[in-house]
């Protein structure tokens, strides 16, 4: 049985290779993973903001309807004069 003298660089060359693919691959699985984890974060954020959203177009209607004065309610909430306005006038505002 003979044993082998010394590796071919050639093969620690492909063996750096295949590391190094291994290495990025890795990497390449956990950014995607925590990217995964964001989005998911992002999806239930936005549902939340939604949500909220209503609550106030909602408590800018009542605040109306008790006769707060519009400029009052626009700096309460932080909408702008104008969508406080379409909101009352139409039911939807764009928010800035």
């Amino acid at each position: 049985m003979s044993q082998p003298d010394e590796t071919p660089d050639e093969v620690l060359q492909l063996r750096a290779c295949r590391s190094k693919l291994e290495g990025i691959k890795k990497d390449l699985q956990e950014a995607r993973e925590e990217q995964a984890e964001i989005e998911a974060k992002i999806t239930s954020l936005l549902a939340r903001q939604r949500e909220a959203r209503k609550e106030r177009n909602q408590a800018v209607l009542n605040a109306d309807a008790a006769k707060i004065p519009r400029l009052t309610i626009s700096k309460e909430v932080g909408m702008q004069r104008s969508n406080v306005y379409k909101l009352l006038e139409d039911g939807s505002a764009s928010d800035s």
